[in-house]
């Protein structure tokens, strides 16, 4: 689920575009947990709630020293336009911004120990 135009909060501090090994790893969701328990999935992939233009984007996975949500970022009707990067100490939720015009969002999560995950399309408009 990682398009060409999102970012990836792990290649770099700048959010560079993902490197050619993550887009071949791809991304988690509730539709596409690969081999991953339910139990998982639910604690990595974003709750997102839109409100005046803003996308709230909750994480609900604990946060340890060891074990973390590095960075939430939401991709605007296929381009990467907003993210919050995360130290172990942070609560995993941001208000991002959404650009007048978008029709629809998706919100991605990245954890330190297991990957990228996504929620489904969310309309907007």
């Amino acid at each position: 689920c990682l398009g060409e135009a999102t970012r990836n909060p792990h290649t770099s501090a700048t959010m560079g575009l993902p490197t050619e090994e993550w887009k071949a790893k791809g991304c988690f969701s509730e539709a596409a947990p690969g081999d991953n328990p339910e139990a998982k999935v639910k604690k990595h992939v974003p709750v997102v709630t839109v409100e005046g233009g803003k996308a709230k984007v909750v994480v609900g996975h604990g946060m340890a020293e060891d074990h973390w949500i590095q960075a939430v970022w939401i991709e605007v009707d296929g381009k990467a336009v907003a993210e919050k990067e995360f130290v172990h100490t942070d609560k995993p939720e941001a208000e991002l911004d959404i650009p007048a015009g978008a029709k629809e969002i998706i919100a991605y999560s990245m954890c330190n120990l297991h990957d990228v995950y996504a929620t489904a399309a969310i309309s907007v408009a």
